[in-house]
């Protein structure tokens, strides 16, 4: 069971300095998490060609489709020593809320050709129950009711509107099929029940594909996709193709996953946890998740709304406190008591949604008790000590989620080395 980590330019700066907190330069200073670990935390990376729309900006030079002046995708993810697969899907969640998929399957095809993808899926259409739309654009959809949101038309598609998607997801897998060249294709199966994503599933395998990346799983229940999976081996179909699943990563459907031979998935959840959760920011070694100290740049913009109440002495408070929690780190700070309480008045500045002093003074002295950060040797934990749990900046933050992976990734293979927990663990309901 391989896992993919999906890619959207998450790297760090080679030269950064935590305590100066300076450093240079951008991509040609950039580090990724395949050349901070060895081995990688990740048996292959998964790179959407919808990050290109937001990030990447695929440029064409003589016809050629380029990353940063790269004709190659491995070179430019620096790869190519390590036997790192380099897997591409379609972005189907940047056009989940169109009638049809912006991307042709003919641009599909040379993209991943050109740029020398190992696997490529096919174009697909997210079956999805809700989506939100343009005021006047939803009458191009057949849809059950709609409702207003976010200054938008959310709407629930009818049975007939998702059927389409799922055609247009077969049609396009089919004719994608007969165009691949230079790279492994995937057939994207896509279904709004059990039961029409396995007639997906065997019209993809009678199409001739030998391994099919189940889409739009991710907001499914857990049951729904452990009912999927033991459905797959009770049609057989898990002896006919390789299946991997798209952004699926549920600690509970391991198990069950490693028993099918399912062979693959991708999730960014515990990188991206990292800098995008209130809390639960750094996975520990003992298997826990803690939340990481916000000490963010007294600078920050968010600041200027409350300028009248900014402490004359702000920049010494930021630095007192970095100061302390190094200080801490190295022993040399007994009792961490007024720095805590000095990061709660530092963090009550900064106008956080969901601020509630005793839940976060709590949580931050649960990390500092635990001195957790300190029980890790891989390279991130050695190199930024106490930095690492200190949410502030990419720099800092994209390291922890390169922890996360790789703490995750660890546990991965522990689970495929133990072969003795086998689908007894899974009720008979599950079943």
């Amino acid at each position: 069971m391989k896992f993919f980590l999906p890619y959207w330019e998450d790297w760090v700066h080679r030269d950064f300095d935590p305590v100066a907190d300076t450093y240079s330069g951008g991509y040609e200073s950039s580090l990724f998490a395949h050349e901070i670990f060895n081995p990688p935390p990740y048996d292959g990376i998964l790179l959407s060609l919808g990050m290109f729309e937001f990030k990447l900006k695929l440029l064409k030079v003589n016809g050629r489709p380029t990353i940063r002046g790269y004709e190659n995708v491995k070179e430019y993810l620096r790869v190519g020593s390590l036997n790192i697969p380099i897997m591409g899907d379609c972005g189907a969640f940047t056009y989940v809320n169109e009638k049809e998929p912006l991307l042709t399957v003919d641009e599909a095809v040379k993209t991943y050709s050109l740029l020398g993808f190992d696997y490529g899926i096919s174009v697909d259409h997210i079956c999805s129950d809700v989506i939100l739309v343009e005021d006047g654009k939803e009458g191009v959809f057949s849809y059950k009711n709609k409702t207003r949101s976010r200054g938008k038309q959310k709407i629930e598609l009818s049975e007939e509107e998702l059927e389409f998607r799922r055609r247009i997801s077969l049609e396009n897998a089919e004719e994608f099929l007969k165009k691949a060249e230079g790279f492994h294709p995937v057939g994207a199966a896509q279904g709004y029940s059990v039961e029409t994503y396995l007639d997906s599933i065997g019209s993809l395998i009678e199409m001739g594909y030998d391994f099919i990346a189940l889409g739009g799983l991710v907001p499914r229940e857990t049951r729904f996709i452990s009912e999927l999976l033991l459905a797959l081996k009770g049609k057989g179909f898990l002896k006919k193709a390789k299946f991997h699943l798209l952004g699926v990563l549920r600690r509970e459907l391991l198990p069950l996953m490693r028993d099918l031979s399912i062979y693959s998935f991708d999730s960014a959840s515990y990188l991206r946890k990292a800098w995008l959760k209130a809390t639960k920011n750094y996975l520990g070694v003992d298997g826990r998740w803690y939340t990481s100290i916000r000490v963010p740049d007294c600078h920050n913009s968010r600041l200027k709304k409350r300028s009248g109440e900014i402490p004359a002495n702000l920049e010494d408070m930021e630095r007192r406190i970095l100061k302390g929690l190094r200080e801490y780190d190295r022993g040399e700070l007994k009792s961490y008591g007024e720095l805590l309480e000095e990061i709660i008045a530092y963090d009550r500045l900064f106008l956080r949604n969901e601020f509630r002093e005793e839940k976060y003074r709590e949580l931050y002295r649960e990390l500092l008790e635990s001195k957790i950060w300190k029980k890790c040797s891989c390279p991130v934990c050695r190199e930024l000590g106490i930095d690492v749990v200190i949410f502030r900046g990419s720099n800092r933050n994209r390291r922890r989620g390169f922890h996360n992976v790789h703490v995750f990734y660890k546990e991965l293979q522990g689970l495929k080395a133990d072969a003795g927990k086998r689908l007894e663990q899974f009720s008979e309901e599950e079943r």
